[in-house]
């Protein structure tokens, strides 16, 4: 059993198939979605791109409606009778504005990208201020999608590194931007940190060869014309997130419904992993895992390029006399510096 066995791909012709069938009204319903209505403070110079999603809506578009957003709801929603997971401002907003200005002084050849609903339009001189390139779309989201799904844009930008990551997540950008330079030191084109969980305990399946929020490339991918195809095939049946459980049959996939929560992630395993495989991969995982998925996912990309490299990183329990105690974050940092150094002397030791 291979991987092109277990998971669907969007296949070229699928690409085509769009192209060719699509009508007038479908393709500015896409471009609405997905388009961007104005840049700010643009940083095309920069040699290496932060991409981030910023948007005001609820992760299932089952659930209430946010109300239209404004700096006070933002800041306080409690306020406004909102019950919220994370609290918009503290956890998502105010990291941006407070980390971007020391990031910018250590990393001059990195831009930061906001993708920022059209509804929040009154937070771009806050980003620009703070040294952000923004990208204001021209639709506000409609629940988790298409918001979630701005930031892979990026990934478009031709010959540029391209590191992908959640807002809530940008005090943790240094170890990111390091992973996506050691990806480049190696010759290699993605690197990736997989969910290497098969199934949830409903049986649905899990893994994901991609999560969204800790994720670089070389950019040049044809990523609004893939996008744009892959969720008109969403919306008509085409691409149904279902997964084949090795020796167990065909399995609902737990994530990936337009226009909930997840949705980029199942576009990233079906329509950018099967791509990006051959531009060889940098994967790094955790070392307590154990997934079928992850055999066969290792399987694909060294078959796809054989310079692909595997890289395990320490987890609480695995290698510590503390066990459940948690790793920080430059614990883990320090394990992917290693691997950068020991990549560097085996490239040292060929030139030589």
């Amino acid at each position: 059993m291979s991987w092109t066995e277990i998971y669907p791909i969007m296949t070229e012709d699928l690409v085509e198939e769009f192209e060719e069938l699509a009508t007038a009204d479908e393709r500015a319903e896409l471009e609405e979605w997905f388009g961007v209505r104005e840049v700010f403070n643009e940083q095309r110079s920069k040699k290496h791109l932060i991409s981030v999603s910023m948007f005001w809506k609820p992760s299932q578009a089952s659930k209430k409606p946010y109300p239209e957003p404004t700096r006070e709801i933002l800041m306080n929603p409690s306020e406004f009778d909102l019950d919220l997971r994370f609290e918009p401002w503290p956890h998502y907003i105010e990291p941006i504005l407070e980390t971007v200005p020391k990031l910018l002084k250590t990393y001059d050849d990195v831009a930061v990208r906001v993708y920022l609903a059209a509804d929040l339009d009154f937070l771009v001189t806050d980003f620009v201020e703070a040294g952000c390139e923004v990208f204001l779309m021209r639709h506000p989201s409609i629940a988790h999608a298409p918001g979630v799904a701005w930031r892979v844009l990026a990934f478009s930008e031709k010959d540029r590194l391209v590191t992908m990551m959640d807002a809530d997540r940008i005090r943790e950008a240094a170890a990111d931007i390091e992973r996506t330079r050691a990806m480049e030191r190696d010759g290699l084109g993605v690197w990736r940190v997989p969910v290497a969980l098969d199934t949830d305990v409903s049986g649905k399946v899990c893994y994901k060869p991609f999560i969204g929020c800790q994720m670089g490339a070389v950019g040049g991918w044809p990523m609004e014309r893939l996008i744009h195809a892959f969720t008109w095939h969403t919306l008509r049946g085409g691409l149904p997130p279902m997964v084949e459980l090795p020796g167990c049959g065909l399995r609902q996939f737990n994530l990936g419904k337009w226009p909930d929560y997840g949705y980029e992630e199942w576009f990233l395993a079906v329509a950018m992993y099967p791509r990006m495989a051959g531009a060889g991969m940098l994967t790094f995982a955790p070392a307590t895992v154990k997934s079928v998925f992850l055999l066969l996912d290792i399987e694909y990309v060294t078959w796809a390029n054989p310079a692909s490299q595997l890289v395990f990183f320490p987890v609480a329990g695995c290698c510590s006399p503390a066990a459940g105690a948690k790793l920080k974050e430059n614990e883990l940092a320090a394990a992917f510096e290693a691997h950068a150094r020991s990549s560097q002397n085996r490239l040292e030791a060929v030139e030589a």
